[in-house]
Protein backbone atom coordinates (compact mmCIF):
# COMPACT_ATOMS: atom_id res chain seq x y z
CA UNK A 1 0.00 0.00 0.00
CA UNK A 2 1.30 3.25 -0.78
CA UNK A 3 -0.28 6.74 -0.39
CA UNK A 4 -1.13 7.72 -4.32
CA UNK A 5 -4.00 10.44 -3.57
CA UNK A 6 -3.18 13.24 -1.45
CA UNK A 7 -4.93 16.32 -0.19
CA UNK A 8 -3.86 19.83 0.86
CA UNK A 9 -6.48 21.90 2.27
CA UNK A 10 -6.01 25.86 1.48
CA UNK A 11 -8.17 28.67 2.85
CA UNK A 12 -9.39 31.65 1.83
CA UNK A 13 -11.48 33.59 4.00
CA UNK A 14 -11.26 35.40 6.26
CA UNK A 15 -7.36 34.67 6.74
CA UNK A 16 -6.13 32.84 3.51
CA UNK A 17 -3.40 29.87 4.33
CA UNK A 18 -0.04 31.64 4.38
CA UNK A 19 2.64 30.66 1.56
CA UNK A 20 5.13 28.93 3.94
CA UNK A 21 2.42 26.56 4.78
CA UNK A 22 1.32 25.82 1.24
CA UNK A 23 5.27 25.20 0.91
CA UNK A 24 5.71 22.96 3.51
CA UNK A 25 2.42 21.07 2.03
CA UNK A 26 3.91 20.23 -1.11
CA UNK A 27 7.61 19.37 0.72
CA UNK A 28 5.26 16.88 2.36
CA UNK A 29 3.69 15.53 -0.30
CA UNK A 30 6.95 14.60 -1.81
CA UNK A 31 8.04 12.64 1.45
CA UNK A 32 4.66 11.09 0.97
CA UNK A 33 5.33 10.22 -2.63
CA UNK A 34 1.51 10.33 -4.23
CA UNK A 35 0.10 13.32 -6.51
CA UNK A 36 -1.11 15.87 -4.75
CA UNK A 37 -4.24 17.93 -5.08
CA UNK A 38 -4.52 21.43 -3.95
CA UNK A 39 -8.06 22.75 -2.60
CA UNK A 40 -8.51 26.25 -2.10
CA UNK A 41 -12.25 26.94 -0.09
CA UNK A 42 -13.73 30.41 -2.34
CA UNK A 43 -16.05 32.17 0.21
CA UNK A 44 -19.58 32.14 -0.95
CA UNK A 45 -21.15 34.99 0.88
CA UNK A 46 -24.69 36.01 1.23
CA UNK A 47 -26.01 39.30 -0.01
CA UNK A 48 -26.48 41.66 2.57
CA UNK A 49 -29.72 43.98 2.42
CA UNK A 50 -29.91 47.36 4.24
CA UNK A 51 -31.66 50.11 2.42
CA UNK A 52 -30.28 53.15 4.48
CA UNK A 53 -26.56 50.94 5.10
CA UNK A 54 -26.33 50.21 0.81
CA UNK A 55 -27.00 54.36 0.46
CA UNK A 56 -24.62 55.32 3.05
CA UNK A 57 -21.67 52.61 3.13
CA UNK A 58 -22.50 50.53 -0.19
CA UNK A 59 -23.55 47.01 2.48
CA UNK A 60 -24.74 45.61 -0.92
CA UNK A 61 -21.52 45.69 -2.64
CA UNK A 62 -18.91 44.42 0.46
CA UNK A 63 -20.08 40.83 -0.21
CA UNK A 64 -19.07 40.98 -3.85
CA UNK A 65 -15.95 43.03 -2.73
CA UNK A 66 -14.93 40.18 -0.11
CA UNK A 67 -15.66 37.19 -2.73
CA UNK A 68 -13.49 38.62 -5.47
CA UNK A 69 -10.69 38.81 -2.77
CA UNK A 70 -11.01 35.20 -1.65
CA UNK A 71 -11.42 33.99 -5.34
CA UNK A 72 -7.72 36.44 -5.78
CA UNK A 73 -6.58 34.31 -2.70
CA UNK A 74 -7.29 31.64 -4.02
CA UNK A 75 -5.47 31.94 -6.91
CA UNK A 76 -2.73 33.31 -5.59
CA UNK A 77 -2.44 29.98 -3.57
CA UNK A 78 -2.59 27.89 -6.46
CA UNK A 79 0.39 29.43 -8.63
CA UNK A 80 2.78 29.18 -5.15
CA UNK A 81 1.94 25.65 -4.92
CA UNK A 82 2.66 24.66 -8.80
CA UNK A 83 5.46 26.68 -8.43
CA UNK A 84 6.50 24.77 -5.32
CA UNK A 85 5.62 21.42 -6.66
CA UNK A 86 7.53 22.12 -9.94
CA UNK A 87 10.71 23.35 -7.68
CA UNK A 88 10.41 20.03 -6.07
CA UNK A 89 9.55 17.55 -8.54
CA UNK A 90 5.86 16.90 -7.11
CA UNK A 91 2.70 15.67 -9.29
CA UNK A 92 0.18 18.35 -8.75
CA UNK A 93 -3.32 19.30 -9.62
CA UNK A 94 -4.80 22.18 -8.28
CA UNK A 95 -8.80 22.99 -7.51
CA UNK A 96 -11.33 25.73 -6.03
CA UNK A 97 -14.68 24.77 -4.37
CA UNK A 98 -17.23 27.60 -3.07
CA UNK A 99 -18.98 27.10 -0.70
CA UNK A 100 -20.27 28.92 2.52
CA UNK A 101 -17.88 29.39 5.60
CA UNK A 102 -20.33 27.29 7.96
CA UNK A 103 -19.87 24.61 5.44
CA UNK A 104 -16.17 24.74 4.42
CA UNK A 105 -15.57 21.84 6.93
CA UNK A 106 -17.45 19.75 5.24
CA UNK A 107 -16.93 20.18 1.84
CA UNK A 108 -13.24 19.65 2.38
CA UNK A 109 -14.49 15.83 4.34
CA UNK A 110 -16.14 14.83 1.50
CA UNK A 111 -13.07 15.78 -0.37
CA UNK A 112 -10.96 13.98 2.00
CA UNK A 113 -13.10 10.81 1.83
CA UNK A 114 -11.87 9.97 -1.78
CA UNK A 115 -8.11 10.59 -0.75
CA UNK A 116 -5.55 8.51 0.45
CA UNK A 117 -4.53 11.15 3.30
CA UNK A 118 -5.04 14.90 3.67
CA UNK A 119 -2.03 17.52 4.83
CA UNK A 120 -3.41 19.89 7.50
CA UNK A 121 -1.68 23.06 7.99
CA UNK A 122 -2.39 24.66 11.69
CA UNK A 123 -1.13 28.20 13.23
CA UNK A 124 -1.65 31.33 14.04
CA UNK A 125 -2.18 33.39 10.63
CA UNK A 126 -5.72 31.19 10.34
CA UNK A 127 -7.89 30.93 13.46
CA UNK A 128 -10.44 28.65 11.22
CA UNK A 129 -7.02 26.06 10.97
CA UNK A 130 -7.69 24.14 14.46
CA UNK A 131 -11.53 23.89 13.65
CA UNK A 132 -10.72 22.38 10.20
CA UNK A 133 -8.40 19.91 11.57
CA UNK A 134 -11.10 18.64 13.93
CA UNK A 135 -13.90 18.13 11.83
CA UNK A 136 -11.08 15.80 9.51
CA UNK A 137 -9.71 13.57 11.89
CA UNK A 138 -13.53 12.69 13.35
CA UNK A 139 -15.35 12.96 10.27
CA UNK A 140 -13.75 12.20 6.93
CA UNK A 141 -12.44 8.45 8.23
CA UNK A 142 -8.94 8.80 6.64
CA UNK A 143 -6.24 9.66 8.18
CA UNK A 144 -5.16 13.55 8.59
CA UNK A 145 -1.37 14.93 8.66
CA UNK A 146 -1.13 18.00 10.04
CA UNK A 147 1.96 20.25 10.19
CA UNK A 148 2.55 24.04 11.82
CA UNK A 149 2.01 26.81 9.21
CA UNK A 150 5.43 28.53 10.04
CA UNK A 151 7.60 25.11 9.94
CA UNK A 152 10.03 24.99 7.29
CA UNK A 153 9.99 21.84 5.65
CA UNK A 154 11.98 20.32 2.67
CA UNK A 155 11.27 18.11 0.25
CA UNK A 156 13.27 15.00 -0.05
CA UNK A 157 11.89 11.40 -1.20
CA UNK A 158 11.35 9.54 2.70
CA UNK A 159 10.92 10.72 6.01
CA UNK A 160 13.85 9.77 7.85
CA UNK A 161 12.99 9.54 11.31
CA UNK A 162 9.44 8.48 12.80
CA UNK A 163 8.17 8.31 15.97
CA UNK A 164 5.39 6.92 17.25
CA UNK A 165 3.25 7.79 20.63
CA UNK A 166 2.02 3.92 21.25
CA UNK A 167 -0.66 3.48 24.50
CA UNK A 168 -2.13 0.74 22.79
CA UNK A 169 -5.11 1.40 22.14
CA UNK A 170 -7.57 1.69 19.20
CA UNK A 171 -6.86 4.93 17.89
CA UNK A 172 -3.06 4.41 18.19
CA UNK A 173 -3.34 0.87 16.36
CA UNK A 174 -5.31 2.51 13.59
CA UNK A 175 -2.69 5.37 13.09
CA UNK A 176 -0.28 2.78 12.47
CA UNK A 177 -1.94 0.64 10.38
CA UNK A 178 -2.58 3.92 8.01
CA UNK A 179 1.26 4.90 8.99
CA UNK A 180 2.45 1.67 7.02
CA UNK A 181 3.81 3.34 3.96
CA UNK A 182 5.65 5.62 5.91
CA UNK A 183 7.00 3.45 8.58
CA UNK A 184 8.09 0.64 5.77
CA UNK A 185 10.01 3.14 3.58
CA UNK A 186 11.49 5.24 6.89
CA UNK A 187 15.29 4.96 7.64
CA UNK A 188 14.19 4.89 11.65
CA UNK A 189 11.64 4.45 14.07
CA UNK A 190 11.04 4.76 17.48
CA UNK A 191 7.98 3.98 19.63
CA UNK A 192 7.52 5.91 22.47
CA UNK A 193 5.34 4.41 25.17
CA UNK A 194 4.28 6.96 28.27
CA UNK A 195 4.49 4.80 30.98
CA UNK A 196 0.98 4.92 33.33
CA UNK A 197 -0.88 7.36 31.08
CA UNK A 198 -3.32 4.34 29.84
CA UNK A 199 -4.02 1.23 31.48
CA UNK A 200 -2.55 -0.37 28.80
CA UNK A 201 0.76 1.72 28.58
CA UNK A 202 3.01 -0.75 30.97
CA UNK A 203 6.28 -1.79 30.93
CA UNK A 204 7.02 -4.40 27.91
CA UNK A 205 3.82 -2.78 26.17
CA UNK A 206 5.59 -1.55 22.84
CA UNK A 207 7.20 -5.08 22.56
CA UNK A 208 4.26 -6.29 20.54
CA UNK A 209 4.29 -3.61 17.91
CA UNK A 210 7.90 -3.86 17.64
CA UNK A 211 6.92 -7.57 16.58
CA UNK A 212 4.03 -6.39 14.46
CA UNK A 213 6.69 -4.06 12.40
CA UNK A 214 8.92 -6.69 12.03
CA UNK A 215 6.87 -8.52 9.67
CA UNK A 216 6.38 -5.89 7.45
CA UNK A 217 10.27 -5.41 7.65
CA UNK A 218 10.21 -2.24 9.62
CA UNK A 219 13.22 -2.65 12.35
CA UNK A 220 11.88 -0.42 15.31
CA UNK A 221 12.82 0.53 19.01
CA UNK A 222 10.90 0.69 21.97
CA UNK A 223 11.35 4.32 24.14
CA UNK A 224 9.51 3.23 27.66
CA UNK A 225 9.64 6.93 29.17
CA UNK A 226 8.34 6.38 32.99
CA UNK A 227 5.49 8.62 34.16
CA UNK A 228 5.47 11.91 36.21
CA UNK A 229 3.96 15.09 36.68
CA UNK A 230 4.23 17.15 33.44
CA UNK A 231 1.06 16.18 31.18
CA UNK A 232 0.78 14.04 28.33
CA UNK A 233 1.15 16.67 26.09
CA UNK A 234 4.20 18.03 27.63
CA UNK A 235 5.91 14.73 28.10
CA UNK A 236 5.03 14.23 24.28
CA UNK A 237 6.50 17.47 23.31
CA UNK A 238 9.63 16.77 24.89
CA UNK A 239 9.99 13.71 23.35
CA UNK A 240 9.77 15.27 20.27
CA UNK A 241 12.15 17.93 21.40
CA UNK A 242 14.61 15.07 22.31
CA UNK A 243 14.36 13.04 19.62
CA UNK A 244 13.59 15.39 16.67
CA UNK A 245 11.79 12.65 14.41
CA UNK A 246 10.94 14.15 10.78
CA UNK A 247 6.89 12.73 11.75
CA UNK A 248 5.06 11.37 14.82
CA UNK A 249 2.74 8.92 14.32
CA UNK A 250 -0.63 8.96 17.09
CA UNK A 251 -4.20 8.18 17.57
CA UNK A 252 -6.90 10.95 17.81
CA UNK A 253 -9.57 10.51 20.65
CA UNK A 254 -12.37 12.39 20.95
CA UNK A 255 -15.85 11.62 21.95
CA UNK A 256 -19.25 13.66 20.73
CA UNK A 257 -21.21 15.71 23.53
CA UNK A 258 -23.48 18.62 22.52
CA UNK A 259 -22.72 18.50 18.95
CA UNK A 260 -18.95 19.19 20.09
CA UNK A 261 -16.15 16.92 19.90
CA UNK A 262 -14.18 16.63 23.70
CA UNK A 263 -10.74 16.04 23.15
CA UNK A 264 -8.19 14.19 25.04
CA UNK A 265 -5.11 15.72 26.75
CA UNK A 266 -2.60 14.50 23.88
CA UNK A 267 -4.97 15.02 20.71
CA UNK A 268 -6.07 18.68 22.26
CA UNK A 269 -2.03 19.48 23.12
CA UNK A 270 -1.46 18.42 19.62
CA UNK A 271 -3.58 20.48 17.82
CA UNK A 272 -3.30 23.29 19.32
CA UNK A 273 0.22 22.84 18.84
CA UNK A 274 2.15 20.23 16.81
CA UNK A 275 5.08 19.60 17.71
CA UNK A 276 6.03 18.71 14.23
CA UNK A 277 4.39 17.02 11.09
CA UNK A 278 2.19 14.59 13.05
CA UNK A 279 0.31 12.18 11.90
CA UNK A 280 -3.20 11.51 13.40
CA UNK A 281 -6.14 9.07 12.62
CA UNK A 282 -9.25 8.31 15.09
Amino acid sequence: MVYRDVLLTALTYPDATPDSALRSGVALAKRLGGRLTLLSMQADLPRLHNAVANALIHLDRLSDLEEARSAAKAQLEATVALIAAEIDHVGIQTETVKAKPCDEAETLCRAARTRDITLAPIGPAVLADRGLAETLLFESGRPVLIYPESADIVAADRFATVAIAWDGGRAAARAVADALPILERAKQVRIFVALGEKPQAVAGAGLDLVRHLQTHGVAAVADERPGGDPSIGRRIADYVAATQPDLLVMGAFGHPRLHEFILGGATDAVLRAPPCPVLMSH
